[in-house]
């Protein structure tokens, strides 16, 4: 759901209407085909290309940092017209303290109904995450959903003193560690000091990458997640797994993803 509403159109380089679902974008990218971007549409193909191949050669090789460098450098070298991530934050001055401060109570019933539906979304989206790594790679330890819970909600309070934004578990950066075979923590731990010290240092570098070609490779992360035999193997093993399976699915394509889970 979140790849057919985000990613196609900007993989495309179509600029669609926010609120639509899976369907209404599907309508709106073939009603629009002629709006299509060429360079756009050739950067994502190249970057989910890229991140196919380039495994084949060596498992530990880094596609898709190499990929999305591939076309950004493109991008510039040959001048295509297609959206840039843009203009960021930068150096310490993005890391603002702010002082937390009580809504008006006219405003409570609907930012509790928006606090709780981010609440529902990230915490499904961790723990279905955290299954799914599971399932890439067989390993003696399993996740803990408390555990997990907890470090978000911390995540995210000490994120809201700085003005950040919510987080959650995504299956992106952590399907890399899977490919490349990490075996502890450390990964996670380099990549939140790549982070930090991309925003602080590098946003303007940053700020060039195009965004057909993250497009393209978030559409290629969630094709990997793609797993025909293992819903075969739940429908086999307990048949009444299909109503949840088909009701999720066809809430999320039908309406959108909060309905899909809800």
């Amino acid at each position: 759901s979140l790849i057919l509403t985000g990613q196609i159109p900007k993989a495309l380089g179509i600029s669609a209407p926010t609120g639509l679902n899976p369907l209404e974008v599907l309508s709106f990218v073939g009603e629009n085909i002629s709006s299509i971007n060429p360079s756009a549409a050739a950067l994502a193909i190249g970057t989910s290309v890229a991140m196919f191949a380039l495994p084949k050669l060596h498992p530990k090789i880094p596609s898709a940092l190499l990929a999305v460098g591939g076309a950004t450098l493109a991008t510039h070298a040959f001048g295509l017209d297609v959206q840039l991530i843009g203009t960021l934050p930068s150096g310490l001055e993005a890391f603002q303290f702010g002082i937390p401060m009580m809504p008006s109570l006219d405003s409570m019933p609907s930012l509790a109904a928006t606090t709780f539906l981010i609440y529902g979304m990230t915490s499904a989206e961790s723990l279905l995450s955290c299954a799914a790594l599971e399932k890439m790679k067989k390993t003696s330890y399993k996740h803990n959903a408390d555990q997990e819970l907890i470090g978000q909600g911390m995540a995210n309070m000490g994120a809201a003193f700085f003005m950040g934004m919510p987080v959650t578990s995504v299956i992106a950066r952590s399907g890399l560690n899977v490919r490349l075979n990490a075996e502890s923590r450390l990964p996670s731990l380099v990549q939140s000091a790549f982070v930090f010290s991309s925003v602080v240092f590098l946003s303007d570098k940053i700020a060039m990458i195009p965004m057909p070609a993250l497009s393209g490779m978030l559409i290629t992360t969630g094709l990997g997640m793609l797993n025909p035999a293992e819903f075969k193997h739940c429908y086999a093993v307990q048949k009444k797994d299909v109503v949840p399976f088909l009701a999720t699915i066809g809430g999320m394509v039908s309406f959108g993803l909060a309905e899909g889970i809800g």
